[in-house]
């Protein structure tokens, strides 16, 4: 009795508030649903449609960057908006470079438990990613992907030029040159600002 009243209590807690996240996750085990409820509140995505679950499992290591549409379902997975070679990349190069980019995820898309998102995608719509998948690329609409590509795309080299090029051209690219390491707590909300206004305008979601 007692503890079905403290699980009660932290749900609401965490779902109204926000507070006692931790706790909440470890002691009650949230489901899909309730926890897709905080991430629509707390969890600082740019925008969630309706209709979505998403398992406490998955890791958005950058939610501000990702966009999702309406019933998307999400069984632990982990999506990125970062690359962290580019740290390594400017501590060999000397360099001030930065390797972002968006996720979106479109209405109608199914991403199975282990997969792996990377910077810059778009999935969907009308889309399932398999298990274990580690999607690198977009995701046409009406189709079904799978596996781990694993394969040889460019030398170290070619990617340093690619990166270098891709920076040069952001609009943040003097704030990257100001921050010292890879992340400045006082740079860090104005970085958010202008990537967000760069990524998605002011739109929230289109058909």
């Amino acid at each position: 009795m007692l503890r079905r009243w403290f699980e009660r209590f932290l749900r609401i807690e965490a779902i109204e508030k926000g507070r006692f996240v931790g706790l909440w996750r470890r002691i009650c085990k949230p489901s899909a649903a309730d926890w897709t409820i905080w991430l629509a509140k707390f969890g600082g995505l740019y925008s969630i449609g309706a209709d979505c679950s998403i398992l406490p499992e998955t890791i958005f290591t950058d939610p501000a960057y990702t966009m999702i549409g309406n019933n998307v379902s999400i069984a632990g997975a982990w999506i990125s908006g970062h690359d962290g070679s580019v740290n390594m990349l400017n501590r060999l190069h000397g360099t001030k470079l930065d390797a972002v980019g968006p996720v979106i995820i479109k209405d109608n898309v199914f991403i199975g438990r282990g997969a792996t998102i990377l910077p810059g995608v778009s999935i969907g719509p009308c889309a399932i990613v398999g298990a274990g998948a580690v999607v690198s690329r977009d995701v046409p609409p009406n189709s079904v992907v799978a596996g781990n590509p694993a394969r040889f795309i460019r030398t170290l080299d070619e990617h340093l030029t690619l990166v270098r090029e891709r920076s040069e051209k952001y609009p943040w690219k003097g704030i990257i040159e100001r921050r010292e390491g890879g992340y400045d707590p006082a740079l860090e909300p104005d970085l958010i600002r202008m990537r967000t206004a760069h990524f998605f305008g002011d739109r929230r979601w289109e058909e």
